[in-house]
């Protein structure tokens, strides 16, 4: 939970429509008179299809929403004390955490919001550390995918999936034809004793 006099109101992480994990502001005046979870989850629920981000203030707060399928990341803060680019900003950073420490990291970064609103210095460096950060999330998730790529064993096509069991039945309807005409062709040798039936 975040000190009263922090300007972030509310936190959360969705995996689909899952609660991963939250921050919650200490109750204060300002916050009490709307429900931040709800209106979290409402943004969310609200999100336009095809967009990665979104942010606005209205009301005195400022609203930001990221969406990294499958996982969506919202957060309320009061404006214009932490301006919706820091909201981003913040969940753009949490969004490379893994799922696992998400809810004990959150307060961590959101102790280092604001960012003072006269240094653009200072807003740029957040801005190339999260890019890095991101970078960075992007290679290990890449790598993490090859390697389980490489462990998984892929299927011989001669042993297995569905294109073989079609096979296998192919040859065991062609095998039982063939079966079946050398019965029928022993047949008609037994009953013209031999091929003198062709001459007649």
């Amino acid at each position: 939970m975040l000190p009263a006099s922090h300007p972030l109101l509310y936190a959360c992480v969705f995996r689909d429509t899952a609660l991963v994990a939250e921050l919650a502001h200490a109750p204060a005046p300002a916050a009490e008179s709307v429900d931040l979870p709800a209106l979290a989850a409402a943004l969310v629920a609200g999100a336009p299809p095809h967009h990665r981000h979104l942010t606005h203030s209205a009301g005195g707060r400022a609203h930001a929403l990221l969406l990294v399928p499958p996982l969506a990341l919202a957060a309320v803060s009061l404006a214009p004390q932490l301006p919706a680019s820091q909201l981003l900003l913040f969940l753009r950073r949490l969004r490379c955490l893994p799922e696992a420490t998400m809810q004990d990291e959150m307060p961590r970064l959101a102790l280092r919001l604001p960012l003072p609103p006269d240094d653009e210095g200072a807003l740029a460096r957040e801005a190339e550390e999260v890019a890095a950060a991101e970078a960075e999330a992007e290679e290990a998730a890449r790598s993490d995918a090859e390697l389980v790529a490489r462990r998984t064993p892929k299927r011989d096509s001669r042993h297995g999936g569905a294109g073989w069991t079609w096979r296998r039945q192919l040859w065991m309807v062609i095998l039982a034809d063939l079966v079946l005409l050398c019965v029928l062709f022993a047949v008609w040798l037994a009953v013209c004793r031999g091929f003198s039936c062709i001459g007649r």
